[in-house]
């Protein structure tokens, strides 16, 4: 359910930094596309909000339903004490998180305003060009991209087909190019935007596609961990880094005081680079429950995101 709640959220994210970028270049080039814009982001910001509330609905029935800390934690202890370094470590790890996720926003809301300058520059030369009759005397396809040669006036120009329009030679076309910079010429049909400069918009939309969703995980991740440790405290234990039978993997053994044991294995968490590998018995903090673990290490520079995969149970026990 709360894979619902997030996806919800980053899908309509998205959908609202769409409309922003649109209704701030619809506002300042004052083109048709403001309302159908500003109704994007306002509709978008809307479900994101509504995401948001019902996740926050989720995250605080949750500490209900894990109120009994015991099932991975033993009992807090006055010697554990307060530990404000690694509360500290533990939010500079969700801000790191949180400005990755930032920093791919920003990527993408750039190639969108690209795409959108280029569209915008087509679509001026339209309308304040130089319009003069032009002939096809070449049309070839290269790599799955069709061009036209065109000869007009004393100059010939190579533009790119990106119309359903079948050219062939001698067909006339209305030219438009820039008098003060020929070089920006198109046809009626044809903006010829340019592959480099859409490639520009493109590509970093298209990682920031991929990279968005799996950078609001971790920061989301991050922010739990936070919230369960203040819940929680930190408890004193022996972490042992060891290897699962067959494929299963490493996991954490974490073993308190008291002799009992909880089995955790590391989540995926940007830039928890601080190995835990050939840890025996090392003395470090535990905190937080279940899928929102976390293990700091007072000698490290780093608190480790972890989930517990095995409730705790008595070292007497098989």
């Amino acid at each position: 359910m709360r894979a619902l709640w997030v996806g919800i959220i980053v899908v309509f994210s998205v959908l609202a930094g769409l409309g922003a970028t649109g209704t701030v270049y619809s506002l300042i080039v004052g083109d048709d596309d403001l309302l159908g814009n500003a109704i994007l982001l306002i509709g978008a910001t809307a479900f994101a909000v509504l995401g948001r509330h019902g996740l926050r609905v989720f995250d605080r029935g949750a500490p209900a339903a894990a109120r009994d800390f015991g099932r991975w934690l033993p009992a807090a202890d006055p010697a554990d004490g307060a530990h404000p370094e690694l509360d500290a470590r533990l939010r500079r790890s969700a801000r790191r998180a949180t400005g990755f996720a930032v920093g791919w926003a920003v990527v993408f809301a750039a190639g969108f305003t690209q795409l959108s300058l280029v569209d915008a520059a087509a679509e001026d030369l339209l309308h304040t060009g130089f319009h003069e009759i032009g002939e096809v005397v070449d049309v070839r396809h290269t790599r799955g991209t069709t061009y036209i040669e065109v000869s007009h006036g004393t100059r010939t120009d190579v533009l790119i087909r990106d119309s359903d329009r079948d050219y062939r030679v001698g067909d006339e076309v209305i030219v438009i190019y820039d008098p003060a910079d020929p070089s920006r010429v198109r046809t009626a049909d044809e903006p010829n935007e340019g592959d480099g400069r859409l490639a520009l918009g493109i590509v970093p939309m298209l990682a920031a596609l991929f990279g968005l969703p799996f950078s609001i995980g971790p920061a989301a991740g991050w922010r739990r961990r936070i919230r369960a440790v203040e819940r929680t405290g930190w408890r004193r234990a022996g972490v042992t880094d060891d290897q699962l039978g067959g494929s299963q993997g490493r996991y954490l053994d974490a073993e308190f005081r008291d002799g009992t044991d909880v089995t955790l294995r590391r989540s995926w968490a940007f830039l928890n680079l601080s190995p835990s590998a050939g840890w025996k018995n090392r003395p470090v903090w535990v905190g937080g429950w279940g899928k929102t673990m976390v293990v700091g290490d007072e000698k490290g520079p780093y608190v480790l995101a972890a989930h517990a995969i095995r409730e705790r149970v008595s070292r007497s026990r098989p």
